[in-house]
């Protein structure tokens, strides 16, 4: 997994959250088919990459959010019923300096490869490299060199530190 770094401005994403527990399964691709629909009809809309957001929403207890989305210039111009009758996520998330990890999906067992991935980050670089974590976040960057249909290529895990 090759590692670099990067500072960027703060990030602005909408998308769809699925709420779920650390240890229990997320089913990312049936989220991502949810949202999928979607892509498309979000205004304001910067780029054609797509997000996929980590969020801790409280340690203790192990609660996260996964949401696929997008980068906008502004969520003032979401039409309430983009969604139908699911409540959009939106966040901005802080910019600032970031390690930028490639992963290089295979398109096999998607779920255990970014379970690996996450592994080393967290279980092994962070303590290993003392790096200091800024927030409780991270992002999946996928673009061009993401294939979605066979789920092949390379993606990029972004996670905020000091």
């Amino acid at each position: 997994m090759d590692i670099a770094f990067a500072t960027r401005g703060d990030l602005i994403a909408v998308g769809l959250a699925q709420p779920f527990r650390r240890g229990e399964g997320l089913d990312g691709p049936a989220v991502w088919r949810r949202f999928a629909p979607y892509i498309g009809r979000i205004p304001d809309r910067i780029g054609l990459h797509t997000l996929g957001i980590n969020e801790v929403v409280d340690m203790a207890a192990g609660d996260l959010i996964y949401a696929p989305a997008v980068e906008v210039s502004q969520i003032g111009n979401l039409p309430d019923t983009l969604f139908g009758r699911e409540k959009p996520y939106w966040k901005v998330l802080e910019g600032g300096r970031f390690a930028i990890f490639t992963v290089r999906l295979a398109g096999g067992d998607v779920a255990a490869e970014f379970r690996r991935a996450y592994d080393h980050i967290y279980g092994t670089w962070v303590p290993e490299s003392g790096a200091e974590l800024r927030a409780w976040y991270d992002f999946e960057h996928y673009d061009d060199r993401f294939d979605p249909e066979t789920r092949t290529g390379e993606v990029s895990i972004w996670v905020p530190v000091r």
